[in-house]
This record gives structure tokens, sequence and C-alpha cells, in this order.
């Protein structure tokens, strides 16, 4: 599935990943590779492709992008913290975290830098901050510090990128199967509560998807028993799975 662009997504697209990097550090290495491997698994990515230096507030786009995301993946690079536009993306982030009903997760890759300089603000992530502080005001800058400094506490994953280290192919391999699970066991606990049987009649559609002779599956009934909520849970669930191309789902309301 195509990555969406980072303008004007509507309100109601639920994207399971969310991507928050440095373009100039990451965008041609790294972020290339991750992102073809999660879109190979089927997960649906919001991918900023332009990452511009716009305006002083987060953009309304991101906005809804980041509330409508089950996980967050922030790639913590060397000059991650020099965009205010990557610095308004985590501070959004991790301010969905304080809400005990929200399960978004939050994934640190800390990419070539070490976790304590991010913990501390210290290295090139001091740097950085001296020059919004000489030019922005204090307050928005301090936010910016307490969620920089928050992302460097939470575990994640430290690729060295010394010669000693492993391959970033492997790393990526571990990151997207660690992604998948944590989805999975998201979807499983979020259906349940929508509606009580609902896993057990997921699992009988998925074993019918895995049949070779499966062309086309209808779902019959009455209203308001949760047809809908049925068939968006498979229709999640079945590409972290079993990896393959699928058309949006559609209500008949809405053809």
């Amino acid at each position: 599935m195509a990555s969406p662009s980072s303008s004007s997504p509507p309100p109601h697209v639920k994207y399971q990943v969310f991507l928050s990097f440095r373009g100039e550090d990451t965008r041609l290495n790294f972020i290339s590779h991750l992102l073809k491997a999660l879109k190979d698994r089927g997960m649906h990515v919001f991918f900023d492709e332009d990452k511009l230096e716009k305006g002083e507030q987060l953009s309304q786009s991101l906005s809804l992008a980041i509330a409508n995301s089950d996980l967050s993946i922030l790639v913590l690079s060397k000059d991650y913290a020099s965009s205010k536009a990557c610095l308004g993306e985590l501070s959004h982030i991790i301010d969905r975290k304080p809400n005990p009903t929200d399960k978004h997760i939050v994934l640190p890759i800390f990419y070539h830098v070490d976790p304590s300089d991010v913990r501390n603000i210290d290295g090139s992530f001091k740097t950085s901050f001296e020059e919004h502080d000489s030019k922005r005001q204090s307050d928005e800058v301090q936010r910016w510090k307490a969620a920089f400094a928050k992302v460097g506490k939470l575990k994640g994953w430290h690729i060295r990128g010394c010669k000693f280290d492993r391959s970033e192919t492997e790393y990526i391999k571990d990151i997207v199967e660690y992604v998948t699970k944590k989805l999975m066991n998201g979807m499983s606990r979020s259906t349940s509560d929508e509606l009580i049987g609902i896993d057990d009649q997921k699992e009988k559609i998925i074993r019918l998807i895995e049949q070779e002779d499966c062309r086309v599956i209808g779902l019959w009934g009455m209203g308001g028993i949760g047809k809908t909520t049925l068939a968006d849970a498979v229709y999640k669930e079945v590409p972290l799975k079993h990896p393959f191309d699928r058309i949006p789902l559609q209500r008949e309301d809405e053809q």
C-alpha cells in the first residue's frame, strides 16, 4: 500500500504507524529500508515525505495523523533536535502518554546517538536546544526539552553504527517483528472491548481467508450486530499475519 502523503489526510484515516525522523540524517538510508519493511508487512504507515519547516504550529495534517495512529516510531538521529518540526511531532506524541485510556505505543530508535544524551539533552542535542532558546519563546522550548528527555527514558533500540554493531537489516527485522506483535496484541484487546465474542468470529474468518481456494467472504445479518466492526478487525489484522494486496474497506452506504 502506498504511503500516505503529508498533505491533509482525512481525519477518519487510521494509521498503524506514525514515523518521525530527521530527513537529512536518515531519509535515504535507514528510513527508506524501515519504511519498505513496514509496508511489506502490510502496515498503514504515515510517512511525511517533505518534512518542511513550515509555520510555528504543528500542521493540522500531522496532528491528525498522530492522533489517529496506534504506534509511533521516533528515529532519533544526531540532528533530530535541530528541527522544530521534529520536536513538534515528538512533544505532540509524548503528550498522549499521560492519558490512561490512550494505548498509543511510543518506540524510540537511538540512531548513532547515545540514549543518555537524549535523557540529559547533551552532545549535539544540547547545541540544538541552545539555538532554539536564542530564537524562540522559552516556554515552548522548555516543553520540547521535557518531552525529549522523557523519550530518552523509554525502552527502544540503540543502533550504534560502529564496526562491532549488528547490521541495520538485522535491526529492522527485529523492529518490524516487535511492532507487529505490539499491534496485534493491541488489536486483540481493543476488539474484545468493542464486541463480546468478536475475537472468535475474527479467527474463524481468518482461517477461511487462509484457505487456498478462498475468493470472496460475505458477512450478512441485521443492522447493528457488529458486521462492520468485525470486518474492520479482520482488515487490520490479516496483513500483519499474511501480507498481500487488499482493497480499502467500504460500507454499503459509502459506495
